[in-house]
C-alpha cells in the first residue's frame, strides 16, 4: 500500500529534504508573525525567564525557586550568556525565539517516526499538521517549556521506534533528558523498558542491554538530583512525583473549602480529558484521528499499538491536572505528534483512491495552512487590550500599597518593573510587586481579608464576580476612594482603583 502511494506522489517522497525546509520555513514566519512584540511574559514563563537570568549570572542553580522543571531555564541561561542586552524585553523576546525553534525543529525527528508508519508524502501531512497546528503555534510564541519537552520526547519516539538497536539505546539517553525539562516523562521508562524486553528478549546480550538503557537514562537524571539535593533543594523530579501519588492517594475525596469541590477528581479528569484532546486536534486534524482506531482493533500495525500504548503514559500527567481542576489544553499537547500520525491512517485511504495523490496531498497541506491561519486570526489575543492593561500595572506599580488580584491583568504588575531595569540583573536586586490574590464568597468577606492582608487598595473590573456590584455602584461605599478609573483614559479594559479606608468600614 506504501508503496503504492508512494509511486503516485513521487514529487513529495523524492524531494523530502525540500520539502521539509519549505514547511519549517513558513512555520518559523508563521510564528515571528504572531510574536508578541512589547508584551513582557508573566506567570510561569516569567519565572522561567528569571531563574534563567539568575542562573546565567549567578553560574549555578538559584536556590530560592520551588519549581521543579528547571531544565528549560538551564538551558535559556546559556543563550543568555552568548549576548548581553539592556532590556528585559529582548531577554524575554529571546526566550520566546528559541521555544518557536524547537517547535519547528520538531518536525524533523517526527517525519522520521511517521516514515516508520506510512511513506515519505504521508509524512509530509503529517508534520504539517503539526507545525501548524494553532494551537502548537500560540503554545511556542510564550516562552513555556512545551517546545523543548515536545521537541526532546518526539525524538525519542523516532529513535525508539528505529529499527537499528542502537538507536533504540540512545533513545533512552534522550527520555532521560526530557525528565530535565518536564519531571513527568520520568513515568516513560515503564513502558518504554517494557517494550524494549519484548523487543529484545532473545537477544544473546539482553541483560546487558536493559543495563546500557537504564544507564543512559539515570546518567543524565541523577547528577542534575544530586546537584540539587547539595544545595538543599528538592531532587525536582522524583519528589514532585511522590507528592504526586500522596495526591491521589489521600485526597480523592478531600474537599476545597474555597472552590467547593474535590482536590483530586477523576470523574472531572475523565470528562475534561477527552474534551482539550478534541479541541487540541482543531481545526482539521480532529476529523482523521478517529479512523486511527480501526487500524488498533484490527491489529493492522504493531509498532502503531505501541506508539498509542506509549501514548497513553504520556497523558498520565494530563490526566492528574484536569482531576485536580487544572484546565489547560497544552497539557495534552505532548501527544499531538501521535496523534498527527494516527490522523494519516484516513487520509492513506482517500488517496488510494485518487489518481492525481501530488494534487491532493498539496491541497491537504494548503488546506491545513490556510485553516489555521483564519483559527489563529479569529483566537489572536487583543494586543491593544493588553498594552492597556500595562499602563494600569504601571500605575498600579507606583503605588506605595499593596492591591488585589484583579484578573489576568494583574500578573504584569509583577513585571512592570523590569521595563526601567538595566539588564541582566539578579532577581534579588530588583524589589518585585505583586497583586494579592484574596478570598471571600461576598464583599463583607473580601473586604474581611483585605483587612488582613494589609491591602491598601482594591482593583476591581466590570468582569468580576462579586465586587462587580462595587464598580456599578462606587457611591454606595463612602470608604473607598477613587484615584483611577480607565473610563477616563477610553480604554477598552474597564478597571476602576480604589484607596480603602478601614476606618470607615464596620466589618
Amino acid at each position: 500500500m506504501q508503496n503504492l502511494i508512494e509511486n503516485k506522489s513521487k514529487i513529495f517522497s523524492r524531494n523530502a529534504i525540500i520539502c521539509i525546509g519549505i514547511i519549517g520555513m513558513l512555520g518559523f514566519i508563521i510564528r515571528i508573525y504572531y510574536t508578541p512584540q512589547d508584551i513582557p511574559l508573566t506567570l510561569d514563563a516569567f519565572r522561567y525567564f528569571y531563574y534563567g537570568i539568575d542562573a546565567s549570572i549567578l553560574g549555578n542553580m538559584p536556590v530560592k525557586y520551588d519549581f521543579p522543571n528547571t531544565g528549560w531555564s538551564l538551558f535559556l541561561s546559556l543563550v543568555f550568556q552568548i549576548g548581553e542586552f539592556k532590556s528585559s524585553l529582548d531577554y524575554m523576546m529571546i526566550q520566546r525565539i528559541c521555544s518557536e525553534i524547537f517547535s519547528v525543529l520538531t518536525i524533523i525527528p517526527l517525519y522520521f517516526l511517521a516514515r516508520r508508519f506510512f511513506n515519505g508524502s504521508l509524512a509530509i501531512v503529517g508534520i504539517s499538521f503539526f507545525i501548524f497546528s494553532p494551537y502548537i503555534i500560540e503554545n511556542s510564541i510564550v516562552g513555556l517549556t512545551d517546545p523543548l519537552f515536545i521537541f526532546l520526547i518526539t525524538s525519542f519516539l523516532a529513535l525508539f521506534f528505529s529499527n537499528k538497536k542502537r538507536s533504540v539505546i540512545y533513545s533512552f539517553l534522550l527520555l532521560g533528558g526530557s525528565s530535565l525539562i518536564r519531571y513527568e516523562s520520568l513515568i516513560l521508562i515503564i513502558p518504554a523498558l517494557l517494550l524494549f524486553i519484548n523487543k529484545y528478549k532473545s537477544d544473546s546480550n539482553f541483560k546487558e542491554s536493559c543495563f546500557l538503557v537504564l544507564a543512559l537514562f539515570f546518567v543524565v537524571i541523577i547528577p542534575f538530583a544530586l546537584w540539587k539535593i547539595q544545595m538543599g533543594i528538592p531532587d525536582g523530579m522524583l519528589s514532585h512525583l511522590m507528592s504526586g501519588a500522596y495526591v491521589v492517594i489521600n485526597d480523592i475525596s478531600v474537599v476545597c473549602e474555597t472552590c467547593r469541590i474535590s482536590i483530586f477528581d477523576p470523574i472531572r479528569g475523565m470528562i475534561n480529558l477527552p474534551k482539550y484532546l478534541g479541541v487540541s486536534l482543531l481545526p482539521i486534524c480532529f476529523i482523521f484521528v478517529p479512523y486511527s482506531l480501526i487500524s488498533i482493533l484490527r491489529k493492522e500495525n504493531k509498532n502503531f499499538r505501541y506508539l498509542i500504548l506509549i501514548g497513553i503514559f504520556m497523558l498520565l500527567p494530563a490526566f492528574y491536572g484536569y482531576s485536580r481542576g487544572f484546565e489547560e489544553t497544552r497539557y495534552v499537547f505532548v501527544v499531538l505528534p501521535i496523534l498527527c500520525i494516527a490522523s494519516l491512517f484516513l487520509i492513506q485511504r482517500i488517496i488510494l483512491n485518487v489518481k492525481k495523490q501530488n494534487v491532493v496531498i498539496l491541497g491537504l497541506v494548503i488546506l491545513v495552512i490556510v485553516s489555521s491561519i483564519i483559527y489563529l486570526d479569529y483566537r489572536q489575543p487583543d494586543y491593544e487590550y493588553e498594552k492597556e492593561a500595562i499602563q494600569v500595572a504601571q500605575f498600579v506599580h507606583d503605588l506605595p500599597g499593596k492591591i488585589n488580584d484583579y484578573g489576568h491583568e494583574s500578573y504584569y504588575v509583577e513585571v512592570i518593573k523590569l521595563e526601567n531595569v538595566k539588564f541582566p540583573i539578579l532577581s534579588s536586586d530588583v524589589e518585585l510587586k505583586s497583586a494579592v490574590l484574596l478570598k471571600g464568597e461576598s464583599i463583607n468577606e473580601i473586604l474581611i481579608n483585605a483587612k488582613e492582608e494589609k491591602l491598601s487598595y482594591l482593583g476591581i473590573t466590570e468582569k468580576d464576580k462579586i465586587l462587580s456590584k462595587i464598580f456599578y455602584e462606587e457611591n454606595n461605599y463612602p470608604f473607598l476612594k477613587k484615584i483611577f478609573d480607565s473610563d477616563e483614559f477610553s480604554f477598552n479594559f474597564k478597571i476602576k482603583i480604589f484607596e480603602i479606608d478601614y476606618s470607615k468600614i464596620d466589618i
